[in-house]
């Protein structure tokens, strides 16, 4: 059971990290912090939250929910050994992480085509990430488990010996893959696991969030048919 793998799709972050010019440079913020004004980002370019959103024609910022990220998917649909993403267009996800609700925007619309606004606010997502490296790997269901050091014991242990790793998995950003929820148990992620749910999209704590991991699950059928107002979102504090 601990050999079983799924292929992924793997992202990580730029170096750069931008924040809204309204909010002001803050005492605890890090040399790589910038306003978003100085941050240079091409119509369309994949990222993860932020002040700055490029919308395809005709839509609007939906009401009460924060712009979580946007995929440009033709930079990922050629690492998608499923076949299971579009080929061309936007992804946009909008949430609101106290409640758990959000909405997903699916439009083939041309990069140069999207209408960029700007959103500044101090709430949840209001730093933005550039998606940088993208390219295909495989998730290990061995990254959720570990051997604890000698003389260390628990009640929980399986009959090998082994223990459920809550955080496991949460260094990694992707889509496809094991389900990672730091705040469920082992036969949690195994029920969502079992269903038809895949990972639409997972940002974990790989230089985009420090705490935390964002994801959304989608109905493998719906995603082939191209059909995102289903879509269900989680938020893992850890």
């Amino acid at each position: 059971m601990y050999d079983k793998t799924m292929d992924i799709i793997r992202f990580e972050a730029a170096k750069q990290q931008y924040y809204p010019l309204s909010l002001g440079r803050k005492n605890w913020m890090r040399e790589r912090d910038v306003p978003h004004s100085e941050v240079e980002i091409p119509l369309g370019h994949s990222r993860y939250g932020g002040p700055v959103i490029d919308l395809p024609p005709g839509v609007v910022h939906p009401e009460g929910l924060r712009f979580a990220g946007q995929l440009d998917l033709a930079q990922f649909a050629p690492f998608d050994s499923y076949e299971l993403l579009p080929k061309t267009g936007q992804l946009l996800f909008f949430v609101d992480i106290m409640t758990e609700e959000g909405q997903v925007i699916y439009a083939d619309v041309k990069n140069e085509d999207l209408v960029r606004i700007i959103v500044e606010h101090e709430d949840n997502f209001f730093y933005g990430v550039l998606i940088d490296r993208i390219y295909a790997d495989v998730d290990q269901w061995s990254d959720r488990y570990y051997l604890p050091e000698e003389d260390y014991e628990e009640d929980d242990a399986d009959e090998h010996g082994y223990y459920w790793d809550y955080f496991g998995g949460t260094l990694r950003s992707k889509i496809f893959g094991f389900f990672t929820h730091c705040q469920l148990g082992k036969e949690q992620i195994e029920e969502v696991m079992a269903s038809n749910q895949v990972v639409l999209f997972q940002v974990g704590e790989n230089e985009f969030n420090d705490e935390g991991v964002f994801s959304v699950h989608i109905d493998k059928d719906d995603l082939k048919n191209g059909h995102f107002d289903r879509c269900t979102f989680y938020w893992a504090q850890s």
